[in-house]
């Protein structure tokens, strides 16, 4: 009997000492001390993980947002898709904002891995260009910056009676040249071949200097092979009639700004009667004047052109079948005769080193010969 009391007590005072145990166990792990006994029921707290975010904007947009973002405003940019797919924005911003941009824009386009894998500058006398080719996110898309500067060349009066109009043609594949072209200082109305390289900022450029846009329609000849089966946007004989609608207005969609066409090759379609009814008749539809460059005698387009009622010309002389200075400036003098003769005409160049640079020595004559340099469109008739 005396043994079994011994034996409760025993088991009572282990029992007391294992609940005062777990008593301080318990208050300890409340405190947020290591607990023996109630650790498994302990969870860490929940973590919520961060949403990751992907940034689903085109290239394009992330770009248009940022240049919100600098408060530029809506009637300085302009866009459009090419049929490569190629996304172009043109701005028109201030030196001194296009110098704040840029760091923030390359930096947005760093954030979204995108990278600018063409950067070119020029200037004329009063306008920076910045061309950027910037890729990413599978997208091109071309950014071209237009930065006028403060002081503007003074116009040049016009006051002469007799007038001269200079076409150069084939532009649209080279911005260094348009710029010589702009800094000339002369109303030069610039004819871009559709579908060239550079055929809408050429365009941009050229208007955005009050410089007049054309476009220089394609057409087959009877003796340039090559270009005839390598030239984008050509008007073949043996085209339907709708066939040949529907390139002139894919051709005239491709080049903004333009309030004229003169003719690129021709001489196989601009001879034929039936060809250049259905073309002229186009021209007269979208309310454009029409310059025959008569590259054949056989040309019957602009006096097709002149029947039809449509605003037209055609070409005196050309300044540059010959790659040489001296025949060059021959040339251009010899245009300048007619002009004065006549009261008017029409040269045709092209923006060859060797053009550029008898232009740049000798458009001063113009006012010695008394005439007044004029854009295509003040000639036809």
């Amino acid at each position: 009997m005396q043994k079994s009391k011994s034996s409760l007590l025993y088991t009572t005072l282990i029992l007391l000492a294992v609940f005062s145990l777990a008593g301080l166990d318990y208050i300890g792990w409340k405190k947020g001390e290591k607990s023996f006994l109630f650790s498994s029921f302990h969870k860490p707290p929940f973590h919520k993980k961060e949403a990751v975010t992907l940034d689903d904007r085109s290239l394009w947009e992330i770009v248009l947002e940022r240049l919100s973002s600098l408060n530029i405003k809506k009637d300085s940019i302009s866009q459009y898709r090419d049929q490569e797919g190629i996304h172009h924005i043109m701005i028109e911003v201030t030196p001194a904002r296009y110098k704040k941009l840029d760091p923030r824009l390359q930096r947005e386009l760093s954030r979204v891995k995108a990278s600018i894998s063409i950067r070119k500058r020029d200037q004329d006398q009063d306008i920076k260009y910045y061309l950027w080719k910037v890729e990413g996110k599978g997208e091109l898309i071309s950014l071209l910056f237009f930065c006028r500067l403060e002081k503007q060349p003074p116009k040049i009066p016009k006051t002469a009676k007799n007038k001269v109009a200079i076409i150069v043609d084939d532009m649209g594949y080279s911005l260094d040249s348009l710029s010589k072209i702009c800094s000339l200082g002369q109303a030069l109305t610039i004819a871009v071949l559709p579908f060239s390289p550079l055929a809408k900022e050429t365009a941009s450029i050229a208007h955005s200097n009050s410089l007049e846009v054309i476009l220089h329609l394609p057409l087959e000849s009877l003796n340039n092979i090559y270009d005839n089966n390598h030239t984008e946007g050509i008007i073949h004989s043996n085209m339907s009639h709708e066939e040949i609608i529907k390139t002139i207005n894919f051709c005239i969609q491709d080049i903004p700004y333009i309030s004229g066409i003169n003719t690129h090759m021709g001489s196989k379609i601009t001879s034929d009667q039936n060809l250049m009814g259905v073309i002229l008749g186009q021209i007269k539809g979208k309310d454009l004047y029409f310059v025959d460059s008569r590259t054949t005698a056989d040309s019957v387009a602009y006096d097709i052109a002149q029947q039809m009622g449509i605003p037209s010309a055609f070409r005196h002389v050309f300044l540059d079948t010959k790659l040489d200075e001296e025949y060059i400036k021959s040339q251009l003098l010899q245009l300048f005769d007619k002009a004065r003769q006549n009261g008017k005409a029409i040269g045709i160049c092209h923006p060859s080193p060797e053009t550029l640079e008898v232009l740049k020595k000798n458009l001063h004559l113009i006012s010695e010969y008394d005439l007044e340099a004029v854009f295509a469109s003040e000639i036809v008739q």
